[in-house]
């Protein structure tokens, strides 16, 4: 029954992409929660490392200390670079995320491809009540793959700065926090789905 090969095949490799969606799906949001309190740190030694800038040592108590702002110029800036590095290797787990969920996503899409001509109008649009229509399910995981691929490449160019751009960087956790808003309505849109086809991933395994 060549009708029924094709619907299985397709059917199981959404299965699998759900399953991979869903372990992707946990590290992206630890990694998006770890980030935040980097971002913050991030802004509060930039507005440290400001305020040293400002201040003319010479003229404070601490006058006699000749080398001290110097000193601690660098230890802020020193800070700032450790704090951007780590915030480059949560980035870094972003990127891996993206990367395989368009990778499962597009494995997907070809399998349907293979064996579209094989199915009819009607088995791509069929709905149960354990499972959403084919279609549905191919539109979700574009959509899916949209989220990832635009939140990461929005966070990325957020944090390509430089680290003597002191107040870019001390505005970071403002423009953080506004992707973040950006974001919340879309944030339950891989948890939706994957709840859409909970019984649909029960059923074929």
């Amino acid at each position: 029954m060549p009708e029924d090969a094709a619907l299985l095949s397709v059917l199981q490799s959404l299965r699998q992409c759900f399953d991979a969606i869903e372990r992707q799906q946990e590290e992206w949001n630890c990694a998006i929660l770890e980030s935040g309190p980097l971002v913050s740190s991030l802004s509060n030694l930039a507005e440290q490392l400001q305020a040293c800038q400002k201040v003319t040592f010479s003229k404070t108590p601490l006058g006699g200390f000749t080398d001290l702002q110097d000193r601690l110029r660098y230890k802020l800036e020193a800070a700032v670079n450790i704090t951007l590095e780590k915030l480059n290797d949560k980035m870094c787990i972003l990127q891996r995320v993206r990367d395989a969920v368009s990778q499962q996503v597009g494995s997907v899409m070809y399998v349907y491809e293979v064996n579209a001509e094989k199915l009819s109008f009607e088995a791509t649009l069929e709905r149960t009540p354990h499972s959403p229509s084919m279609a549905d399910m191919l539109e979700w995981l574009q959509d899916t793959e949209r989220y990832y691929r635009t939140q990461y490449l929005q966070r990325k160019l957020l944090l390509q700065i430089q680290d003597n751009r002191v107040s870019e960087i001390k505005n970071l956790t403002h423009s953080w926090e506004r992707l973040n808003d950006k974001f919340t309505t879309k944030q339950h849109l891989v948890k939706d789905m994957l709840l859409n086809v909970s019984f649909f991933r029960e059923a074929t395994n």
